[in-house]
């Protein structure tokens, strides 16, 4: 793009921009409730004074809901638990204490680790419970010219 078809662009831009700024802030205004189409009910004030009620209502009820959680994962982590076969660690984000089992690697909530492989655990777990085999290696010959989904062993006997 030249210069020259940039300046042109931006100056027309501009103009665009001064022409709409009128109407966007009209509706701005709307928005927030500093305009109303009813003319006469209630001023600006009383409009700002809900405004910053309703704020501090939902503010005093975050706070609330925060300390309901903090007691209840309290009271989760409560339980008695033996130092030996445990690893306690602080999440420096959320503040919370998760204690470990270091056969499992599970925490009190039942979760992993972040660093800790899903899927590896998932193949390991279905190994101990039988459900799932290893895979053994390729032993002999392989045909590659025959897909193994195939049936082979019939394209041969003809």
């Amino acid at each position: 793009m030249t210069a020259r078809c940039k300046k042109r662009r931006n100056k027309n831009n501009a103009i665009r921009r001064a022409k709409n700024k009128v109407k966007e802030v009209k509706k701005l205004k709307k928005m927030l409730g500093f305009i109303e189409e009813d003319a006469g009910e209630g001023n600006l004030m009383d409009k700002l004074k809900d405004i910053t009620e309703q704020k501090q209502k939902e503010q005093e009820l975050e706070l609330v809901k925060k300390e309901a959680l903090e007691e209840l994962i309290k009271e989760e982590t409560k339980d008695i638990i033996n130092h030996e076969k445990f690893v306690t660690v602080i999440n420096p984000k959320t503040k919370v204490k998760h204690v470990y089992n270091v056969k499992t690697k599970r925490d009190q909530f039942g979760q992993y680790p972040v660093w800790y492989n899903a899927k590896k655990q998932r193949k390991k777990q279905l190994l101990r419970e039988g459900k799932a085999t290893k895979r053994k290696q390729f032993r002999g010959k392989r045909m590659h010219f025959i897909d193994r989904t195939c049936n082979w062993k019939a394209l041969l006997g003809k």
